[in-house]
């Protein structure tokens, strides 16, 4: 049973011989009733409080699971971001490799191309430097011939 300030005020004891002061005991009851009174008033106001403190600490839990779900989902996308930027550097990687791979054997390829052009021009030469010495050999005989007095064409 919940009591209150007015019950306390109100309660009439038994009087009895050599009970106690009524006046007393009165005074006494409003005293303690007046205790009791600034009590609840005090519980109250402190119950007010505990319910705006558990608001605001519903609140502050709430901004800080958000702030838990936006940490992970941070760490979660650069994580992605990571395992991403790692998946094109090796593609990159792969790719730079295979255009070296092309790149050194267009060389070689032009090497060879390269090589089989000088062996081309140096066969054209060696072909026209053939036909310069078989004019300069015939025009040296048909000096001499010219100079013995004999023809190209005669036999000896």
């Amino acid at each position: 049973m919940a009591l209150t300030p007015l019950e306390i005020r109100k309660k009439t004891f038994l009087t009895v011989l050599r009970g106690f002061a009524p006046k007393e005991v009165r005074a006494f009851l409003a005293i303690v009733a007046n205790e009791f009174e600034e009590l609840r008033k005090e519980r109250a106001t402190l119950a007010e409080k505990v319910d705006e403190l558990s608001g605001k600490i519903a609140n502050y839990e709430k901004t800080e699971n958000l702030l838990k779900e936006t940490l992970l989902t941070a760490q979660k996308v650069a994580e992605e971001l990571r395992s991403s930027a790692e998946k094109e550097r090796v593609i990159m990687i792969d790719q730079l490799k295979q255009e070296t791979e092309k790149l050194h054997r267009d060389i070689q390829e032009l090497l060879a191309r390269r090589a089989l052009i000088i062996d081309e021009i140096r066969g054209i030469a060696t072909t026209y430097l053939a036909i310069v010495e078989r004019f300069e050999k015939e025009h040296r005989d048909r000096i001499e011939a010219k100079d013995s007095g004999k023809c190209p064409g005669d036999k000896k």
